[in-house]
């Protein structure tokens, strides 16, 4: 029932479209209709030629002088300087590092840590130990996409290696690559 209803609604507000071409045919060829009755009349010339003056007549007779706008709003400025002083401030955030070496041989650890200086001399090399485990972390990335790049370097000498999340000193990020 609610269907019928539907469709019977649907149905009698559409709009039939036929076309008499003097043969009786109820075929529709196409739509046409000519908008140039209600478009604006442009002449292109007169205005290409004296803009000054076509743009006077715009703005009844009175010249347009472009300014320079004006930052009045002390609080924005205010606020925006608040902004910049906490964000200068900022020195960590999270990011990401590698950590190339976790075990309990110092020989072991002073190879990575040795290869990691030869190789990676950009890295930044973050040494701890906590007994009896020795853990070396390389970079300071705050996208991930850049410590795997690293990190496909680095794998193939250092299976164990992997990408960790960490706080990473935000100035020796921005030197890396």
């Amino acid at each position: 029932m609610l269907f019928f209803l539907f469709s019977s609604l649907l149905f009698s507000c559409a709009r039939n479209i036929t076309s008499n071409n003097g043969g009786g045919s109820s075929e529709v060829t196409g739509y046409e209709e000519s908008l140039a009755a209600v478009r604006p009349k442009v002449d292109y010339q007169e205005k290409a030629e004296k803009p000054e003056e076509v743009l006077k007549e715009e703005l009844n007779g009175q010249a347009y002088v472009p300014e320079e706008p004006k930052n009045e709003n002390a609080k924005i400025d205010r606020v925006l300087s608040d902004m910049a002083r906490h964000n200068s401030s900022i020195s960590d955030l999270p990011g990401y590092r590698l950590q190339v070496y976790a075990g309990n041989d110092r020989g072991g650890f002073e190879q990575a840590k040795s290869y990691i200086l030869q190789h990676f001399p950009e890295l930044e090399i973050y040494e701890s130990y906590s007994q009896p485990t020795y853990r070396i972390k390389v970079g300071d990335f705050l996208k991930k996409m850049d410590a795997e790049r690293y990190y496909s370097s680095i794998v193939s000498r250092f299976s164990s290696a992997k990408v960790i999340m960490d706080n990473v000193d935000v100035q020796k990020s921005l030197k890396i690559n």
